[in-house]
C-alpha cells in the first residue's frame, strides 16, 4: 500500500506539472489566436486552423484536469485504507495485549475487508495507468 500511495504521489505530481506547463503555453498562445482571429488579413483557413488548435488545448487541459481529478480522489481513498489498515492493526494489538479479550471474529473481518480495499485500491491504480497508456497510443497524433 506505500508503493501504491508513494507512485500515485509521483504521478499526481508530474501530472500537476504537466497541467501547468499546458495551461501557461495555452494562455501564451491564446494572446497569438486572438490577434490571428481578429486580424482582417487572416485567411478563412487560418481562422479554422486556429479555432481547431485552440479547442484542441482547451480539450487537453481538460482531460487533464479530469485525470488530476481521479488521481486526488484514488490518492484520498488510498490513503484512507492505509489509516483504517493501522487503526485496525493497533486495535488488534491492544486487544491482544490486555488479556480481557480474545482475538474477535470481527476484527478479522474487518481486517480481511481492508485487504479487499487494497486490491481494490491497487486494480484501480492498474486501470489508470492502462487507461494513460491507451490514451497515449491513441492520441498521440494531438502531441
Amino acid at each position: 500500500m506505500d508503493e501504491v500511495l508513494e507512485m500515485l504521489d509521483k504521478i499526481t505530481k508530474r501530472q500537476q506539472t504537466r497541467l501547468e506547463e499546458t495551461k501557461t503555453t495555452a494562455n501564451k498562445q491564446a494572446t497569438a489566436y486572438t490577434q490571428i482571429l481578429q486580424s482582417p488579413t487572416a485567411t478563412q483557413e487560418q481562422k479554422t486552423k486556429i479555432f481547431i488548435a485552440r479547442n484542441l488545448e482547451l480539450d487537453r487541459i481538460d482531460r487533464l484536469t479530469a485525470q488530476l481529478s481521479l488521481l486526488y480522489a484514488l490518492q484520498i481513498f488510498a490513503f484512507k485504507v492505509k489509516v483504517m489498515e493501522i487503526s485496525v492493526n493497533n486495535i488488534d494489538e491492544q486487544l491482544t495485549k490486555s488479556g480481557t479479550m480474545q482475538k474477535s471474529n470481527e476484527l478479522e473481518i474487518v481486517k480481511k475487508n481492508i485487504e479487499e480495499l487494497k486490491i481494490l485500491v491497487e486494480a484501480q491504480y492498474e486501470a489508470m495507468k492502462q487507461i494513460h497508456e491507451d490514451q497515449n497510443k491513441t492520441l498521440n497524433y494531438i502531441h
